[in-house]
């Protein structure tokens, strides 16, 4: 018996021993292949927002490391390098004296540095060049553009990115979503990604959730601001975030992503769900369902069940951005003594961006819309675009849901909920539910989860702002603050924002090559006074961003804010006061000075809209 077992440790001790000198190998080799091949690594292009704004991008980083073996005189050599680093000399002596194949010394040296080691040329000191990703915005949107090491997607946007990367081509099958305008294929050389965040708005989502937060004192909180018609993702926020360029130093709860995290749906909202099946239910028998007509016993299950696959709440939903990969399933426990009202097949869990986008459907006419965040790639060199098109190939239009019973839920939306500034109405509620870990069940926990829905408006929504909250410490509701109870504070800046942005889309857009004729957009069937930029219009003026424009475009976009305007110069719009997202008010008086690549003639121009 001591025999045997002698052999099983002799065995597992040359396992582990040749486990570990396999470990070295494959380090030294990753390391060689680093220093010596990153020249010919696929670079990865810029990624921006919807305003170019720069949210990842590829920087050159030069490093020092010492070959140990190849060093002459390792206290001349470690002399030399203090003085120039300003590293003590005894740590440089150990690192030099190390039995490695290669040992660093300084990341991420300066110009001055590389170029006096350069001159030096100690023998066993080299300087590694490297293409590291870095994120000028830090924590914005971290969760949906996510991280990349070693020009290798992690998470987020730029683990979709992989699929740009390591292959000679790029078919039209590696982004079903993408038009490639019949090419087939395109090249795979120094691809740029635009996406369809705007880093104004997301700032001001920031901020407030980041208020929510500080006040919940613990837990996790996420909002994702939805374009309705499109199914643009216009700014995404989770709680706490983390700097993208530091990942290494956050915790794997906090890289989760919430809104892709199965929750209980609170009742407010299910209910909705319900009367919304009721009254297809009536609509496909031919006959008129009234919301106070609608009673349980008229239930289909099968007819229920196939509706809830086309609005995605049971379904898998294929995104843009890495999905959470930990597998959670909530069961509902509620605390009290009255049981939940009886909601047929309504699903009880599901994930934040499920219920948002279910929603959307049932109030946007039913039209099937597809969430993401990437609005077209960018081809280097020949400047080609490719342009998101999530029914490319498809029937465009194609309806998930009558497009009359939408209209009597809107009816019905505004009449329920929360009412709020823009004509928005407020669908949400908490829950208490226990969330079961497959892996352990040891480590299942009870969790009070919040959501809420902000439709804008409620007459017809062209945004929909998604709030969720999750806490794990169980405390009195009361002490825990509402997600949506002052977003009135915020929302008109973030639709007003919004609205800029597609007055200017349309302004850039001429029809026909006719300079003075210019497609109007046609986002809303509502009359001019309800439909979301009319009640803008009464609540708040917004300065534009005129930046590189025309005087005539600038002007024209100006016109509704009824300003007084002094232009300088000639050309386009080099600099404005107000700035861009600025508050404004009614005669306010305004200065564009405007620059040309000849010098400008000075002169005065004074115009009153």
């Amino acid at each position: 018996m001591a025999l045997s077992l002698l052999c099983v440790a002799v065995v597992v001790w040359i396992w582990l021993a040749y486990k570990k000198q396999l470990i070295n190998i494959a380090a030294i080799w990753q390391e060689t292949v680093s220093i010596e091949n990153w020249e010919t690594a696929p670079v990865r292009g810029t990624i921006y927002d919807r305003n170019f704004k720069e949210l990842a991008q590829t920087l050159e980083r030069v490093s020092i490391y010492v070959r140990p073996r190849e060093v002459r005189d390792i206290s001349g050599t470690a002399a030399t390098l203090s003085e120039l680093l300003g590293l003590p000399e005894s740590e440089l002596i150990a690192q030099m004296r190390r039995d490695s194949h290669l040992v660093w010394l300084r990341r991420d040296i300066g110009q001055e540095d590389e170029d006096a080691v350069g001159k030096l040329d100690l023998p066993g000191i080299y300087l590694h060049r490297e293409l590291a990703r870095s994120y000028p915005m830090q924590e914005y949107a971290s969760h949906l553009i996510g991280n990349a090491e070693n020009q290798l997607g992690l998470s987020g946007v730029e683990h979709y990115y992989n699929r740009l990367l390591n292959q000679d081509r790029v078919l039209q099958s590696d982004f079903p979503a993408i038009d490639l305008k019949g090419l087939g294929h395109t090249s795979t050389n120094g691809h740029d990604l635009v996406l369809t965040l705007d880093m104004k708005i997301q700032a001001i989502l920031e901020k407030y959730v980041a208020g929510l937060g500080k006040k919940m004192g613990s837990g996790r909180i996420t909002s994702l601001l939805l374009d309705t018609v499109q199914g643009e993702i216009i700014a995404g926020v989770s709680y706490p975030s983390y700097n993208l360029n530091s990942v290494w130093q956050t915790e794997n709860e906090v890289l989760e992503n919430l809104f892709l995290a199965p929750m209980v749906i609170p009742e407010e909202i299910r209910k909705f769900f319900r009367d919304a099946a009721l009254l297809q239910g009536g609509w496909e028998l031919g006959k008129q369902v009234y919301p106070w007509s609608l009673v349980s016993d008229k239930v289909n299950f099968s007819r229920q069940l196939r509706l809830w696959e086309r609005l995605q709440l049971t379904t898998d939903l294929h995104v843009d951005f890495s999905r959470n990969k930990k597998e959670v399933s909530a069961l509902e426990q509620y605390v009290g003594c009255l049981p939940a009202a009886d909601l047929g097949t309504v699903p009880k869990t599901a994930s934040p961006l499920k219920v948002l986008l279910g929603m959307a459907h049932l109030l946007n006419g039913g039209k099937k819309i597809q969430p993401h965040i990437l609005d077209h790639i960018m081809e280097r060199p020949g400047q080609r675009e490719f342009f998101y098109d999530a029914f490319h190939g498809q029937k465009t239009g194609r309806n998930v849901f009558p497009s009359l019973v939408s209209a009597e839920l809107r009816k019905m939306l505004k009449e329920s909920g929360r009412k709020g500034i823009l004509g928005s109405t407020t669908l949400s509620g908490d829950t208490v539910s226990l969330v079961m870990d497959s892996s352990d069940a040891t480590k299942s926990h009870y969790v009070r989860d919040q959501m809420s829905l902000v439709m804008i408006p409620a007459e017809k929504p062209e945004l929909i702002l998604l709030l969720a909250s999750r806490v794990t410490e169980l405390e009195p509701a009361l002490r825990s603050p509402s997600l949506s109870g002052k977003i009135d504070s915020v929302l008109p800046s973030m639709v007003a924002l919004q609205q800029i942005h597609q007055n200017l889309a349309d302004v850039l857009e001429v029809a026909g090559g006719d300079e003075h004729n210019f497609k109007a957009a046609k986002r809303s069937e509502l009359p001019p006074s309800e439909s979301l930029a009319g009640m803008l219009d009464k609540q708040i003026r917004v300065m534009p961003d005129l930046k590189g424009l025309s005087l005539r475009k600038s002007l024209r976009l100006l016109q509704r804010t009824e300003v007084s305007i002094t232009v300088k110069g000639t050309g386009r719009v080099f600099s404005q006061t107000p700035k861009a997202g600025k508050k404004i008010k009614k005669g306010e008086h305004c200065v564009l000075t405007l620059k040309s690549d000849e010098p400008p003639e000075e002169g005065l121009i004074k115009h009153k809209l």
